[in-house]
Protein backbone atom coordinates (compact mmCIF):
# COMPACT_ATOMS: atom_id res chain seq x y z
CA UNK A 1 0.00 0.00 0.00
CA UNK A 2 2.88 2.58 1.16
CA UNK A 3 4.40 1.24 -2.18
CA UNK A 4 1.22 2.64 -4.34
CA UNK A 5 0.61 5.83 -2.52
CA UNK A 6 4.02 6.96 -2.74
CA UNK A 7 3.66 5.62 -6.97
CA UNK A 8 0.80 7.87 -7.18
CA UNK A 9 2.52 11.08 -5.26
CA UNK A 10 5.56 11.13 -7.44
CA UNK A 11 3.36 11.00 -10.24
CA UNK A 12 1.51 13.90 -9.25
CA UNK A 13 5.20 15.44 -9.15
CA UNK A 14 6.35 14.39 -12.49
CA UNK A 15 2.85 16.00 -13.93
CA UNK A 16 3.66 19.19 -12.25
CA UNK A 17 7.57 18.95 -13.24
CA UNK A 18 6.67 18.76 -17.03
CA UNK A 19 4.98 22.37 -17.15
CA UNK A 20 7.50 24.03 -14.92
CA UNK A 21 10.55 23.47 -17.67
CA UNK A 22 12.46 27.40 -17.01
CA UNK A 23 12.04 31.03 -15.77
CA UNK A 24 11.49 33.68 -18.24
CA UNK A 25 13.53 37.29 -17.76
CA UNK A 26 11.69 39.63 -15.80
CA UNK A 27 8.69 41.47 -17.71
CA UNK A 28 8.78 38.78 -20.29
CA UNK A 29 5.43 36.98 -20.52
CA UNK A 30 4.37 33.96 -22.36
CA UNK A 31 1.83 34.56 -25.81
CA UNK A 32 -0.90 32.29 -25.45
CA UNK A 33 0.09 29.51 -27.44
CA UNK A 34 3.29 29.61 -25.18
CA UNK A 35 0.73 29.39 -22.02
CA UNK A 36 -1.21 26.75 -23.75
CA UNK A 37 1.90 24.48 -24.25
CA UNK A 38 4.08 25.65 -20.67
CA UNK A 39 2.38 27.12 -18.92
CA UNK A 40 3.59 29.63 -16.16
CA UNK A 41 7.27 29.11 -16.02
CA UNK A 42 8.13 32.18 -13.70
CA UNK A 43 5.59 33.11 -10.52
CA UNK A 44 6.40 36.67 -9.19
CA UNK A 45 4.43 35.56 -5.93
CA UNK A 46 5.76 32.31 -4.27
CA UNK A 47 3.54 29.50 -2.72
CA UNK A 48 1.85 31.42 0.42
CA UNK A 49 2.40 35.12 -0.96
CA UNK A 50 -0.44 37.23 -2.31
CA UNK A 51 -0.89 40.73 -2.34
CA UNK A 52 -2.89 42.50 -0.10
CA UNK A 53 -4.28 46.34 -1.51
CA UNK A 54 -3.32 49.14 1.08
CA UNK A 55 -6.98 50.71 0.54
CA UNK A 56 -9.49 48.49 0.24
CA UNK A 57 -11.43 47.67 -3.16
CA UNK A 58 -15.14 47.01 -3.88
CA UNK A 59 -15.65 44.28 -6.82
CA UNK A 60 -18.88 43.35 -8.31
CA UNK A 61 -18.80 40.04 -9.44
CA UNK A 62 -21.56 37.85 -11.46
CA UNK A 63 -22.49 34.01 -11.19
CA UNK A 64 -25.29 32.14 -11.74
CA UNK A 65 -26.25 31.77 -8.04
CA UNK A 66 -29.79 30.33 -6.30
CA UNK A 67 -29.91 32.37 -2.94
CA UNK A 68 -32.89 30.16 -2.18
CA UNK A 69 -31.69 26.93 -2.36
CA UNK A 70 -31.67 24.82 0.98
CA UNK A 71 -28.31 25.04 1.89
CA UNK A 72 -27.29 28.65 1.37
CA UNK A 73 -30.97 29.14 3.58
CA UNK A 74 -29.64 27.07 6.38
CA UNK A 75 -25.93 28.97 6.24
CA UNK A 76 -27.98 31.92 6.54
CA UNK A 77 -30.08 31.20 9.26
CA UNK A 78 -26.87 30.62 11.24
CA UNK A 79 -25.66 34.16 10.60
CA UNK A 80 -23.65 33.17 7.16
CA UNK A 81 -25.46 34.84 4.17
CA UNK A 82 -23.85 34.21 0.99
CA UNK A 83 -23.35 37.80 0.65
CA UNK A 84 -21.34 38.15 3.90
CA UNK A 85 -20.24 34.40 5.31
CA UNK A 86 -16.80 33.67 6.18
CA UNK A 87 -15.58 33.65 2.55
CA UNK A 88 -16.43 37.01 2.03
CA UNK A 89 -14.55 37.94 5.46
CA UNK A 90 -11.79 36.17 4.27
CA UNK A 91 -11.40 38.28 1.21
CA UNK A 92 -11.62 41.76 3.18
CA UNK A 93 -9.12 40.50 5.83
CA UNK A 94 -6.66 38.91 3.36
CA UNK A 95 -6.50 40.48 0.27
CA UNK A 96 -8.58 43.89 1.15
CA UNK A 97 -11.04 43.13 -1.28
CA UNK A 98 -14.82 43.63 -0.84
CA UNK A 99 -16.68 41.18 -2.34
CA UNK A 100 -20.50 42.31 -4.01
CA UNK A 101 -22.83 39.99 -5.37
CA UNK A 102 -24.30 41.64 -9.09
CA UNK A 103 -26.78 40.77 -11.55
CA UNK A 104 -29.56 40.53 -9.10
CA UNK A 105 -28.09 36.64 -8.27
CA UNK A 106 -29.79 35.23 -11.29
CA UNK A 107 -29.90 31.55 -11.53
CA UNK A 108 -29.86 29.01 -15.31
CA UNK A 109 -30.84 30.79 -18.00
CA UNK A 110 -32.03 34.01 -16.06
CA UNK A 111 -28.33 34.54 -15.27
CA UNK A 112 -27.04 33.75 -19.15
CA UNK A 113 -29.80 36.26 -19.96
CA UNK A 114 -28.94 38.98 -17.66
CA UNK A 115 -24.85 38.50 -18.84
CA UNK A 116 -25.95 39.62 -22.14
CA UNK A 117 -28.41 42.30 -21.38
CA UNK A 118 -25.90 43.61 -19.14
CA UNK A 119 -22.90 43.39 -21.68
CA UNK A 120 -25.64 45.24 -24.03
CA UNK A 121 -26.60 47.79 -21.55
CA UNK A 122 -22.45 48.54 -20.48
CA UNK A 123 -23.17 47.15 -17.28
CA UNK A 124 -21.40 44.16 -16.67
CA UNK A 125 -19.74 43.42 -13.13
CA UNK A 126 -16.05 43.88 -12.46
CA UNK A 127 -15.63 39.91 -12.71
CA UNK A 128 -18.34 37.14 -13.62
CA UNK A 129 -18.29 33.49 -14.39
CA UNK A 130 -19.43 32.03 -17.53
CA UNK A 131 -19.84 27.98 -18.72
CA UNK A 132 -20.74 29.27 -22.01
CA UNK A 133 -17.49 29.00 -24.33
CA UNK A 134 -19.66 30.37 -27.37
CA UNK A 135 -20.86 33.61 -25.05
CA UNK A 136 -17.26 34.04 -24.18
CA UNK A 137 -15.87 34.03 -27.43
CA UNK A 138 -18.48 36.57 -28.50
CA UNK A 139 -18.09 39.22 -25.57
CA UNK A 140 -14.09 38.98 -26.28
CA UNK A 141 -14.76 39.61 -29.72
CA UNK A 142 -16.74 42.98 -28.97
CA UNK A 143 -14.24 44.02 -26.96
CA UNK A 144 -15.81 44.04 -23.42
CA UNK A 145 -13.71 41.65 -21.52
CA UNK A 146 -9.68 41.91 -20.86
CA UNK A 147 -7.11 40.10 -22.05
CA UNK A 148 -5.78 37.91 -18.66
CA UNK A 149 -2.54 36.55 -20.48
CA UNK A 150 -0.39 38.77 -18.79
CA UNK A 151 -2.53 39.58 -15.79
CA UNK A 152 -2.67 35.74 -14.84
CA UNK A 153 1.02 35.26 -15.57
CA UNK A 154 2.07 38.71 -13.46
CA UNK A 155 -0.04 37.34 -10.46
CA UNK A 156 -1.18 34.09 -9.79
CA UNK A 157 1.43 32.76 -6.84
CA UNK A 158 3.23 29.05 -7.50
CA UNK A 159 0.00 27.19 -5.40
CA UNK A 160 -2.98 28.79 -7.57
CA UNK A 161 -0.37 27.82 -11.19
CA UNK A 162 0.39 24.79 -9.96
CA UNK A 163 -2.79 23.79 -9.03
CA UNK A 164 -4.61 24.24 -12.06
CA UNK A 165 -1.91 22.88 -14.32
CA UNK A 166 -1.23 20.31 -12.28
CA UNK A 167 -3.19 17.65 -14.54
CA UNK A 168 -2.09 19.75 -18.37
CA UNK A 169 -2.17 22.82 -19.04
CA UNK A 170 -4.66 22.50 -22.15
CA UNK A 171 -7.19 23.79 -19.31
CA UNK A 172 -6.12 27.28 -21.19
CA UNK A 173 -7.00 26.27 -24.81
CA UNK A 174 -10.63 26.34 -24.45
CA UNK A 175 -11.10 30.54 -23.18
CA UNK A 176 -8.01 31.33 -25.85
CA UNK A 177 -9.31 33.38 -28.56
CA UNK A 178 -6.70 34.53 -31.19
CA UNK A 179 -4.27 33.38 -28.95
CA UNK A 180 -5.35 35.65 -25.97
CA UNK A 181 -6.53 34.46 -22.81
CA UNK A 182 -10.31 35.83 -21.97
CA UNK A 183 -10.92 33.54 -19.04
CA UNK A 184 -9.36 32.20 -15.88
CA UNK A 185 -10.06 28.34 -15.30
CA UNK A 186 -11.76 27.37 -12.40
CA UNK A 187 -10.02 23.64 -12.27
CA UNK A 188 -12.53 21.24 -10.67
CA UNK A 189 -10.77 17.47 -9.87
CA UNK A 190 -10.62 15.36 -12.70
CA UNK A 191 -11.58 12.37 -10.70
CA UNK A 192 -15.23 13.40 -10.62
CA UNK A 193 -14.99 11.86 -14.12
CA UNK A 194 -14.64 8.35 -12.85
CA UNK A 195 -17.71 5.58 -12.84
CA UNK A 196 -17.72 3.03 -9.96
CA UNK A 197 -20.22 0.15 -9.64
CA UNK A 198 -21.99 0.30 -6.71
CA UNK A 199 -22.85 -3.38 -5.32
CA UNK A 200 -25.12 -4.76 -2.32
CA UNK A 201 -22.29 -6.93 -0.77
CA UNK A 202 -24.96 -8.42 2.01
CA UNK A 203 -26.97 -9.80 -1.25
CA UNK A 204 -23.79 -11.13 -3.15
CA UNK A 205 -23.07 -12.94 0.40
CA UNK A 206 -26.16 -14.16 0.78
CA UNK A 207 -26.13 -15.74 -2.85
CA UNK A 208 -22.44 -16.79 -2.46
CA UNK A 209 -21.44 -14.50 -5.24
CA UNK A 210 -17.86 -12.80 -6.00
CA UNK A 211 -17.43 -9.13 -6.24
CA UNK A 212 -17.92 -8.52 -10.12
CA UNK A 213 -15.13 -8.44 -11.78
CA UNK A 214 -16.23 -8.37 -15.86
CA UNK A 215 -19.13 -7.54 -17.61
CA UNK A 216 -20.36 -11.04 -18.22
CA UNK A 217 -20.13 -11.16 -14.41
CA UNK A 218 -22.52 -7.83 -13.75
CA UNK A 219 -25.10 -9.18 -15.91
CA UNK A 220 -25.09 -12.55 -13.75
CA UNK A 221 -25.15 -10.87 -10.49
CA UNK A 222 -27.76 -8.95 -11.87
CA UNK A 223 -29.67 -11.72 -12.66
CA UNK A 224 -29.47 -13.40 -10.13
CA UNK A 225 -30.77 -10.26 -7.68
CA UNK A 226 -33.76 -10.30 -9.99
CA UNK A 227 -34.68 -14.19 -9.56
CA UNK A 228 -33.92 -13.93 -5.74
CA UNK A 229 -35.16 -10.40 -4.64
CA UNK A 230 -38.73 -9.32 -5.05
CA UNK A 231 -39.90 -6.56 -7.36
CA UNK A 232 -36.04 -6.55 -8.64
CA UNK A 233 -34.73 -5.15 -11.67
CA UNK A 234 -31.54 -6.25 -11.71
CA UNK A 235 -28.98 -3.63 -13.16
CA UNK A 236 -30.54 -0.18 -12.83
CA UNK A 237 -29.45 2.98 -14.86
CA UNK A 238 -31.48 6.05 -15.98
CA UNK A 239 -31.41 8.40 -19.18
CA UNK A 240 -28.37 10.50 -17.83
CA UNK A 241 -25.81 9.22 -20.52
CA UNK A 242 -22.90 10.20 -18.72
CA UNK A 243 -23.87 9.08 -15.60
CA UNK A 244 -25.18 5.84 -15.72
CA UNK A 245 -23.41 4.06 -19.18
CA UNK A 246 -20.24 5.76 -19.79
CA UNK A 247 -18.48 2.65 -17.58
CA UNK A 248 -20.01 0.21 -19.47
CA UNK A 249 -18.83 1.78 -22.64
CA UNK A 250 -15.35 1.90 -21.39
CA UNK A 251 -15.26 -1.53 -20.83
CA UNK A 252 -14.95 -2.51 -24.16
CA UNK A 253 -11.61 -1.94 -25.82
CA UNK A 254 -10.00 -0.16 -23.51
CA UNK A 255 -11.92 2.87 -23.11
CA UNK A 256 -11.78 4.59 -26.61
CA UNK A 257 -15.35 5.18 -26.32
CA UNK A 258 -16.84 7.62 -24.48
CA UNK A 259 -20.12 10.08 -24.06
CA UNK A 260 -20.88 13.96 -24.47
CA UNK A 261 -17.88 15.89 -26.33
CA UNK A 262 -15.04 14.03 -26.12
CA UNK A 263 -12.58 13.53 -28.83
CA UNK A 264 -9.72 11.00 -29.33
CA UNK A 265 -6.66 10.49 -30.89
CA UNK A 266 -7.40 7.94 -34.20
CA UNK A 267 -4.89 5.71 -35.63
CA UNK A 268 -4.14 8.14 -38.46
CA UNK A 269 -3.04 10.84 -36.34
CA UNK A 270 -6.51 13.31 -36.19
CA UNK A 271 -9.07 13.41 -33.63
CA UNK A 272 -12.60 11.97 -34.03
CA UNK A 273 -15.66 11.94 -32.09
CA UNK A 274 -15.98 9.11 -29.44
CA UNK A 275 -19.65 8.31 -30.34
CA UNK A 276 -19.00 7.54 -33.68
CA UNK A 277 -16.22 5.47 -33.55
CA UNK A 278 -17.23 1.53 -33.86
CA UNK A 279 -15.78 0.56 -30.44
CA UNK A 280 -18.88 2.20 -28.96
CA UNK A 281 -21.04 -1.04 -30.94
CA UNK A 282 -19.92 -3.41 -28.27
CA UNK A 283 -21.38 -1.47 -25.33
CA UNK A 284 -24.29 -1.25 -26.93
CA UNK A 285 -24.58 -4.67 -27.96
CA UNK A 286 -24.18 -5.40 -23.67
CA UNK A 287 -26.98 -3.02 -22.85
CA UNK A 288 -29.27 -4.37 -25.96
CA UNK A 289 -28.68 -7.80 -24.48
CA UNK A 290 -29.56 -7.12 -20.78
CA UNK A 291 -32.48 -5.05 -21.81
CA UNK A 292 -33.94 -8.06 -23.97
CA UNK A 293 -32.97 -10.09 -21.10
CA UNK A 294 -35.18 -7.96 -19.09
CA UNK A 295 -32.59 -7.09 -16.68
CA UNK A 296 -32.53 -3.76 -16.70
CA UNK A 297 -35.79 -1.59 -15.72
CA UNK A 298 -37.62 -1.47 -18.66
CA UNK A 299 -38.35 2.24 -18.41
CA UNK A 300 -34.99 3.66 -18.20
CA UNK A 301 -35.31 5.83 -21.22
CA UNK A 302 -37.76 7.96 -19.60
CA UNK A 303 -36.76 7.18 -16.01
CA UNK A 304 -33.86 9.82 -14.47
CA UNK A 305 -30.76 8.77 -12.76
CA UNK A 306 -32.28 10.40 -9.38
CA UNK A 307 -35.84 8.82 -10.19
CA UNK A 308 -34.34 5.71 -10.61
CA UNK A 309 -32.14 5.77 -7.81
CA UNK A 310 -35.01 6.72 -5.21
CA UNK A 311 -37.61 4.40 -6.96
CA UNK A 312 -35.51 1.36 -7.20
CA UNK A 313 -32.21 1.40 -4.64
CA UNK A 314 -34.20 3.06 -1.56
CA UNK A 315 -37.08 0.23 -1.82
CA UNK A 316 -34.62 -2.43 -2.09
CA UNK A 317 -35.78 -3.32 -5.89
CA UNK A 318 -31.89 -2.87 -6.80
CA UNK A 319 -28.77 -4.56 -5.70
CA UNK A 320 -26.19 -3.08 -8.88
CA UNK A 321 -26.12 0.26 -10.71
CA UNK A 322 -23.17 2.48 -11.74
CA UNK A 323 -22.53 5.86 -11.05
CA UNK A 324 -20.16 8.79 -9.65
CA UNK A 325 -18.93 8.86 -6.41
CA UNK A 326 -21.37 11.41 -5.18
CA UNK A 327 -24.38 9.08 -5.16
CA UNK A 328 -23.00 8.14 -1.83
CA UNK A 329 -24.63 11.30 -0.39
CA UNK A 330 -28.03 9.71 -1.77
CA UNK A 331 -27.38 6.43 0.00
CA UNK A 332 -26.91 8.62 2.71
CA UNK A 333 -31.02 9.89 2.89
CA UNK A 334 -32.14 7.07 2.06
CA UNK A 335 -30.33 5.59 5.17
CA UNK A 336 -31.51 8.42 7.42
CA UNK A 337 -34.80 8.52 5.90
CA UNK A 338 -35.67 4.92 6.52
CA UNK A 339 -36.44 3.78 3.33
CA UNK A 340 -33.58 1.70 2.66
CA UNK A 341 -33.34 -2.08 4.15
CA UNK A 342 -31.07 -1.39 7.27
CA UNK A 343 -29.54 -4.29 6.68
CA UNK A 344 -28.16 -3.29 2.86
CA UNK A 345 -24.31 -3.33 2.71
CA UNK A 346 -23.60 -1.26 -0.14
CA UNK A 347 -20.17 -0.81 -1.79
CA UNK A 348 -18.84 0.76 -4.64
CA UNK A 349 -15.95 -1.52 -6.60
CA UNK A 350 -13.96 -0.91 -9.28
CA UNK A 351 -15.40 -0.81 -13.22
CA UNK A 352 -15.55 -4.05 -14.67
CA UNK A 353 -13.93 -4.90 -18.03
CA UNK A 354 -15.32 -6.20 -20.97
CA UNK A 355 -13.06 -9.09 -21.18
CA UNK A 356 -10.84 -11.14 -18.93
CA UNK A 357 -7.61 -9.57 -18.15
CA UNK A 358 -8.38 -6.65 -20.16
CA UNK A 359 -7.81 -3.46 -18.13
CA UNK A 360 -10.09 -0.28 -18.49
CA UNK A 361 -9.89 3.01 -19.07
CA UNK A 362 -11.58 6.27 -18.24
CA UNK A 363 -11.95 8.89 -20.47
CA UNK A 364 -12.00 12.29 -19.40
CA UNK A 365 -11.98 15.68 -19.33
CA UNK A 366 -8.90 17.87 -17.65
CA UNK A 367 -12.18 19.18 -16.27
CA UNK A 368 -12.77 22.43 -15.76
CA UNK A 369 -16.56 24.34 -14.34
CA UNK A 370 -16.30 27.31 -15.68
CA UNK A 371 -14.40 30.63 -16.91
CA UNK A 372 -13.66 33.76 -14.62
CA UNK A 373 -14.13 36.63 -16.85
CA UNK A 374 -13.30 40.39 -16.31
CA UNK A 375 -14.75 43.46 -17.26
CA UNK A 376 -12.55 45.49 -19.83
CA UNK A 377 -13.17 48.16 -17.51
CA UNK A 378 -12.26 46.81 -14.47
CA UNK A 379 -9.91 49.23 -12.56
CA UNK A 380 -8.23 46.34 -10.75
CA UNK A 381 -8.69 43.33 -12.64
CA UNK A 382 -5.17 42.15 -11.03
CA UNK A 383 -6.91 41.70 -7.16
CA UNK A 384 -9.44 38.73 -8.71
CA UNK A 385 -6.41 36.92 -9.62
CA UNK A 386 -5.11 37.63 -5.94
CA UNK A 387 -8.32 36.29 -4.25
CA UNK A 388 -7.44 33.35 -5.88
CA UNK A 389 -4.25 33.36 -4.35
CA UNK A 390 -5.77 33.85 -1.15
CA UNK A 391 -8.76 31.30 -1.67
CA UNK A 392 -6.66 28.46 -3.01
CA UNK A 393 -3.92 29.51 0.51
CA UNK A 394 -7.28 28.68 2.60
CA UNK A 395 -7.85 25.12 1.27
CA UNK A 396 -4.66 24.09 0.10
CA UNK A 397 -1.73 26.01 1.31
CA UNK A 398 0.61 24.53 3.52
CA UNK A 399 -1.12 26.82 6.49
CA UNK A 400 -4.70 25.88 5.30
CA UNK A 401 -8.07 26.34 7.20
CA UNK A 402 -9.35 23.30 5.25
CA UNK A 403 -11.44 21.87 8.27
CA UNK A 404 -13.62 25.34 7.94
CA UNK A 405 -13.89 26.63 4.65
CA UNK A 406 -14.48 23.82 2.60
CA UNK A 407 -17.41 21.84 4.46
CA UNK A 408 -19.52 22.47 6.75
CA UNK A 409 -22.52 20.50 8.32
CA UNK A 410 -24.99 22.30 6.87
CA UNK A 411 -23.17 22.85 3.39
CA UNK A 412 -20.92 19.52 2.05
CA UNK A 413 -20.18 21.92 -0.58
CA UNK A 414 -19.73 25.18 1.41
CA UNK A 415 -16.77 25.42 -1.17
CA UNK A 416 -18.40 26.82 -3.24
CA UNK A 417 -20.45 29.86 -1.40
CA UNK A 418 -18.21 32.31 -3.00
CA UNK A 419 -17.98 34.58 -5.94
CA UNK A 420 -14.82 32.60 -7.17
CA UNK A 421 -13.17 29.02 -6.39
CA UNK A 422 -10.62 26.75 -7.91
CA UNK A 423 -10.28 23.50 -6.87
CA UNK A 424 -7.24 21.17 -6.63
CA UNK A 425 -7.31 17.91 -8.99
CA UNK A 426 -6.60 15.71 -5.75
CA UNK A 427 -8.76 17.44 -3.16
CA UNK A 428 -11.14 14.35 -3.11
CA UNK A 429 -8.32 12.13 -3.31
CA UNK A 430 -6.13 13.50 -0.88
CA UNK A 431 -8.07 12.65 2.00
CA UNK A 432 -8.56 9.28 1.04
CA UNK A 433 -4.65 8.75 0.88
CA UNK A 434 -3.87 10.18 3.96
CA UNK A 435 -7.01 7.56 5.71
CA UNK A 436 -5.12 4.83 4.00
CA UNK A 437 -1.65 5.68 5.02
CA UNK A 438 -2.93 5.52 8.69
CA UNK A 439 -5.21 2.97 8.58
CA UNK A 440 -4.08 -0.55 9.41
CA UNK A 441 -6.61 -3.14 7.49
CA UNK A 442 -5.94 -5.96 9.43
CA UNK A 443 -6.87 -4.72 12.52
CA UNK A 444 -9.33 -1.91 11.13
CA UNK A 445 -8.04 0.46 13.62
CA UNK A 446 -7.23 3.85 12.41
CA UNK A 447 -4.12 5.84 14.01
CA UNK A 448 -5.45 9.24 14.36
CA UNK A 449 -2.06 10.75 15.05
CA UNK A 450 -1.21 10.15 11.25
CA UNK A 451 -3.86 12.11 10.05
CA UNK A 452 -4.12 15.81 9.09
CA UNK A 453 -5.88 18.39 6.88
CA UNK A 454 -8.78 16.95 5.06
CA UNK A 455 -8.22 13.31 6.28
CA UNK A 456 -8.42 13.93 9.65
CA UNK A 457 -11.99 16.15 8.71
CA UNK A 458 -13.47 13.69 6.60
CA UNK A 459 -12.42 10.88 9.37
CA UNK A 460 -14.22 12.86 11.89
CA UNK A 461 -16.66 12.66 9.36
CA UNK A 462 -16.93 9.07 9.42
CA UNK A 463 -17.21 8.69 13.12
CA UNK A 464 -19.98 11.07 13.42
CA UNK A 465 -22.34 9.09 10.91
CA UNK A 466 -21.94 10.49 7.90
CA UNK A 467 -21.90 7.33 5.57
CA UNK A 468 -21.82 9.31 2.30
CA UNK A 469 -18.29 10.14 3.75
CA UNK A 470 -17.23 6.56 4.14
CA UNK A 471 -19.03 5.15 0.87
CA UNK A 472 -17.25 8.11 -1.49
CA UNK A 473 -13.62 8.61 0.77
CA UNK A 474 -13.14 6.09 3.06
CA UNK A 475 -9.84 4.39 3.62
CA UNK A 476 -11.21 1.01 2.61
CA UNK A 477 -14.12 -0.22 -0.06
CA UNK A 478 -14.60 3.22 -0.96
CA UNK A 479 -14.98 4.96 -4.21
CA UNK A 480 -11.56 7.16 -3.86
CA UNK A 481 -9.83 3.53 -2.57
CA UNK A 482 -10.34 2.74 -6.24
CA UNK A 483 -8.67 6.23 -7.85
CA UNK A 484 -6.15 5.70 -5.71
CA UNK A 485 -4.78 2.45 -7.54
CA UNK A 486 -5.48 4.26 -11.03
CA UNK A 487 -5.22 7.76 -10.79
CA UNK A 488 -3.63 8.99 -13.05
CA UNK A 489 -2.56 5.82 -15.19
CA UNK A 490 -6.03 5.02 -16.38
CA UNK A 491 -7.47 8.50 -17.48
CA UNK A 492 -7.42 9.09 -21.59
CA UNK A 493 -7.60 12.53 -21.45
CA UNK A 494 -10.50 14.43 -24.40
CA UNK A 495 -8.09 16.05 -26.24
CA UNK A 496 -10.42 19.03 -27.04
CA UNK A 497 -12.36 21.26 -24.77
CA UNK A 498 -12.66 24.03 -26.30
CA UNK A 499 -15.80 26.49 -28.05
CA UNK A 500 -18.14 25.15 -30.04
CA UNK A 501 -16.52 25.44 -33.99
CA UNK A 502 -18.96 27.33 -36.07
CA UNK A 503 -20.76 24.43 -37.85
CA UNK A 504 -21.08 22.81 -34.13
CA UNK A 505 -22.94 26.53 -33.31
CA UNK A 506 -25.20 25.46 -36.43
CA UNK A 507 -25.74 21.96 -36.29
CA UNK A 508 -24.76 19.99 -33.10
CA UNK A 509 -27.77 20.15 -31.58
CA UNK A 510 -29.51 18.61 -34.46
CA UNK A 511 -26.13 15.96 -34.75
CA UNK A 512 -26.32 14.60 -30.83
CA UNK A 513 -30.30 13.98 -31.33
CA UNK A 514 -29.58 11.66 -33.91
CA UNK A 515 -26.70 9.74 -32.04
CA UNK A 516 -29.02 10.12 -28.65
CA UNK A 517 -32.09 8.44 -30.68
CA UNK A 518 -30.59 6.13 -32.79
CA UNK A 519 -28.19 4.92 -29.35
CA UNK A 520 -31.81 4.70 -27.76
CA UNK A 521 -33.68 2.46 -30.55
CA UNK A 522 -30.54 0.34 -30.59
CA UNK A 523 -30.50 -0.67 -26.78
CA UNK A 524 -34.11 -1.11 -26.92
CA UNK A 525 -34.12 -3.57 -29.97
CA UNK A 526 -36.15 -1.85 -31.99
CA UNK A 527 -33.44 -1.68 -34.90
CA UNK A 528 -30.19 -3.97 -35.01
CA UNK A 529 -26.93 -2.35 -33.64
CA UNK A 530 -24.85 -4.07 -36.76
CA UNK A 531 -25.78 -2.23 -40.00
CA UNK A 532 -27.92 0.66 -38.45
CA UNK A 533 -24.42 2.18 -36.77
CA UNK A 534 -23.04 2.49 -39.56
CA UNK A 535 -25.89 4.37 -41.46
CA UNK A 536 -26.33 6.44 -38.33
CA UNK A 537 -22.51 7.56 -38.66
CA UNK A 538 -22.70 7.83 -42.42
CA UNK A 539 -25.48 10.45 -41.34
CA UNK A 540 -23.35 12.23 -38.54
CA UNK A 541 -20.70 13.14 -40.88
CA UNK A 542 -23.54 14.15 -43.70
CA UNK A 543 -25.22 16.12 -41.30
CA UNK A 544 -22.14 18.22 -40.09
CA UNK A 545 -19.50 15.86 -38.54
CA UNK A 546 -17.40 15.84 -41.60
CA UNK A 547 -17.02 19.84 -41.34
CA UNK A 548 -16.74 19.43 -37.38
CA UNK A 549 -14.26 17.00 -37.38
CA UNK A 550 -11.98 19.49 -39.99
CA UNK A 551 -12.85 22.19 -37.82
CA UNK A 552 -11.48 20.48 -34.62
CA UNK A 553 -8.54 19.28 -36.10
CA UNK A 554 -7.41 22.70 -37.96
CA UNK A 555 -7.76 24.34 -34.03
CA UNK A 556 -6.01 21.48 -32.58
CA UNK A 557 -2.90 21.35 -34.98
CA UNK A 558 -2.58 25.47 -34.06
CA UNK A 559 -2.63 24.89 -30.65
CA UNK A 560 -0.17 21.73 -30.63
CA UNK A 561 2.34 23.21 -32.94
Amino acid sequence: MKKRLFAVLCTMIMLMSVITPGVLADGEYKTGAELYKEGITDYKYKAGEYKKFDEQITLTFGRSLDLNANHFMKMAERGEPVTNNRWIQMFRNEVNVDAVYGLDNASGSDYNQQLLLAMTAGELPDAFITGDLGLLSQMAEAGVIMDLTEIWQENANETLGELIEMEGTSVYGAPMVDGKLYGLPIKMPSTNEYNHLWVRRDWLKEQGLDIPKTMADVKNVAKVFKANYENNVGLMFGNNYLWDMEAIFWAFDGGNNRGRDQWLMLEDGTLGFAEVQPEMKEGLKWLNDMYESGLINQEWSVESSWDGLSNYVANNRCGIFFGPHWYGFSLESYEKAGTMDETADWVPVGIPSGYEGVDIKVRANNTVDEYICINVECEHPEAVVHMLNAYVETLFGENNDFANYFAVPEMSDFWNATPIWELSPTVDLEPCLNMMAAYDAETGIMDESKLEGSGATYWQYIKDGLTSYKYMFGPVDSCFTFVAETYPDIMLWNLYQGAPTPTQVERWGSMQDLIDVTFLKMINGEIEVDGSFEKMVEEWYAMGGAEVTKEINEIYKQLSN
